[in-house]
């Protein structure tokens, strides 16, 4: 005769599983693989008629909306509107518009696997921001680690710029943007994050602010055309990926500090990497993996636990 079940089994094994929803690590590669989708997915939207603009509009639009959706529903009290919707422009500007569109535009001139290294910088950048605000304390070691990430960076820059004729390093210093963005963005939502607000309502919020601030910019470059349905099914895709992981982004935000938190760029940067590797025909050049190393030294430097 088998053991009876106890009693408390069922509180168990769903505190077990909050655990792990709210482990770090966890919801660091969870977040980095999910976002980092839209890297591979925005070469198949190339290829199915989207233009860079449009493919950073319509999943921010129709991801936004869902989450919004139900974040609203989950809503216990009535939040004040007027901070959520600034919050909402401002987050979505920084975090979704400018990354988004200046990452699938560079994209088409340098490809996946380059364009996905940009992803590594966010968190040296977060930090100079974070530690200019006071948010962090002065750590010599991290200072020092942001300048060798961003010698890494520019070995990337003109290593890529090298090959004759590719203009290719104006299109990543203009990549470097992303990172900039992407880190004034994680710092603005630690600071001004709306209390009380589900995560689901926020991530849909900043995602409709984003399209929002990237809605003048389609219509005036004729951006609104109507593909296939294939080349819809690619923008259902990549809402589904979208709404998952800025769901799961923003329950990260709230359990992670915003250094910790940026890290999964790195996990962005990997996905898009092995995913030109494996399906663009992409290929690592030594200025690469020089890059490479000298940002991942950078990294372990801004990461390292000092007395």
């Amino acid at each position: 005769m088998s053991d009876p079940v106890p009693m408390n089994a069922p509180s168990l094994v769903g505190s077990r599983l909050r655990q792990w929803g709210d482990a770090p690590l966890l919801l660091l590669i969870a977040t980095g693989m999910l976002l980092g989708s839209m890297l591979p997915m925005s070469r198949v939207a190339r290829a199915e008629g989207w233009t860079p603009l449009a493919f950073a509009f319509w999943p921010a639009l129709g991801s936004g909306l869902v989450l919004a959706f139900a974040g609203g529903r989950s809503v216990t009290g009535t939040p004040e509107a007027r901070p959520v919707l600034l919050y909402s422009l401002i987050a979505g500007v920084l975090s979704v518009a400018v990354p988004n569109s200046i990452t699938f535009i560079v994209m088409q001139f340098v490809g996946t696997s380059v364009t996905s290294l940009v992803y590594t910088l966010p968190p040296l950048f977060t930090y100079a921001f974070a530690w200019g605000l006071g948010i962090e304390r002065y750590r010599p070691l991290r200072l020092a680690g942001i300048v060798v990430g961003l010698v890494g960076a520019a070995i990337l820059v003109l290593g890529r710029g090298s090959a004759p004729g590719t203009g290719s390093s104006w299109w990543l210093a203009l990549a470097l943007c992303t990172p900039i963005s992407i880190a004034a963005g994680n710092v603005y939502r630690k600071l001004r994050m709306p209390k009380g607000v589900p995560a689901s309502l926020l991530a849909g919020g900043m995602l409709l602010g984003g399209a929002l601030a990237l809605l003048p910019l389609l219509v005036m470059n004729g951006g609104l055309q109507r593909p296939g349905m294939a080349g819809w099914s690619v923008i259902l895709a990549q809402c589904f990926f979208t709404s998952l992981g800025y769901r799961v982004y923003f329950h990260f935000q709230k359990v992670a500090d915003p250094v910790y938190f940026s890290q999964f760029g790195y996990v962005v940067s990997a996905t898009g990497v092995l995913s030109g590797l494996l399906f663009f025909n992409e290929h690592l050049t030594l200025p690469m993996l020089l890059s490479m190393g000298v940002i991942l030294a950078g990294i372990a430097m801004v990461n390292a636990r000092t007395a």
